[in-house]
């Protein structure tokens, strides 16, 4: 099954090369269909699935999504916590990186942020080099990259995409 079938749990784990996110995920006790097994730990899949469903329109496509996520949190009440996410995404003939950088940065000087950095990553969601972490002093909210070949194979997409998520409660 593609990762267009199976927006959560396994395939969306495999599909964005990072087996083990399954393991951190939220599960619903009883849900209604299978989709709502698994409770969004991010945005990227929604987003590529979007990018999937709309293949044929007129390129690049610019997305983006606010949204919660939900992360298991030992310490918490409930054992989760919701964060507020957003994601943003190119795709094009060329990959956009500068296109999510610039968002990075417009988003940071919107919210009046100076103290932000990027360093590179080796996140198996990027092409290799491609991909960087967003540290606001000297924490981890987020990364940025060019999404790997095989990432957008299992979404059905044949052209070269740059994504940007990032939690946003730290900045609000």
């Amino acid at each position: 099954s593609s990762g267009i079938n199976a927006e959560y749990g396994d395939d969306v784990s495999t599909s964005l090369r990072m087996p083990k996110a399954i393991d951190n995920a939220v599960h619903i006790a009883n849900p209604k269909t299978f989709e709502f097994q698994v409770v969004r730990t991010q945005l990227l899949p929604g987003i590529l699935k979007t990018v999937s469903c709309n293949r044929k329109m007129p390129l690049p496509l610019k997305l983006f999504e606010v949204n919660d996520v939900v992360i298991q949190q030992d310490e918490a009440d409930t054992g989760c916590q919701n964060y507020r996410n957003v994601c943003a995404l190119y795709c094009g003939k060329t990959s956009g990186f500068e296109v999510v950088h610039g968002v990075l940065d417009r988003l940071m000087m919107a919210l009046n942020e100076k103290n932000y950095s990027i360093q590179q990553s080796g996140d198996p969601l990027f092409f290799s080099g491609r991909g960087a972490d967003v540290i606001l002093g000297s924490k981890k909210i987020g990364h940025l990259g060019i999404l790997h070949p095989e990432v957008l194979d299992k979404f059905e997409i044949s052209l070269p995409c740059s994504v940007l998520e990032i939690n946003l409660e730290p900045l609000i």
